[in-house]
């Protein structure tokens, strides 16, 4: 997403995940879809499987760091769940160090938050290296104001 569009989606009254991934129904979503299918098809899976894993590496050493509640995924998708509050905090953290990511937020109460990680599946080990440091130091940096 370019910079100049991420503000449009991230801000504290947005729910952006309905109109945005799997979540959106209408042609041009589908033909995403169906291109996706075909470059996994496509994909050196044993490449595919080990960032995967370094992925899940990372971000299960973020479970109970400061405001992290917990860490649960598989693969290049995960949740980061966060302390209540937090979520927008740590969303202008990882923004201000070059990253973006869905936010989420839950029913019930207490209402739960957090972060979707998905990076795609073309990222490389240092994309993934990158996205996992920018985590770690937006976590730290949000428990260091705590």
């Amino acid at each position: 997403m370019s910079p100049e569009i991420a503000p449009l989606i991230r801000h504290e009254d947005a729910d952006p995940l309905p109109a945005m991934g799997t979540m959106a129904t209408h042609p041009l979503q589908a033909a995403a879809c169906l291109g996706a299918l075909d470059e996994l098809e496509s994909m050196d899976h044993d490449a595919f499987t080990t960032r995967a894993q370094q992925l899940g590496k990372s971000l299960r050493a973020l479970a109970g760091l400061g405001p992290v509640r917990d860490v649960r995924g598989l693969g290049h998708l995960y949740g980061v769940e966060l302390a209540p509050g937090l979520l927008w905090p740590l969303m202008k953290e990882a923004e201000r160090r070059g990253v973006f990511f869905y936010p989420f937020t839950g029913a019930g109460h207490p209402r739960s938050e957090g972060i979707v990680v998905a990076p795609p599946l073309t990222s490389t080990a240092a994309d993934i290296d990158f996205l996992a440091s920018a985590l770690f130091d937006a976590v730290t940096a949000l428990d260091q104001k705590a």
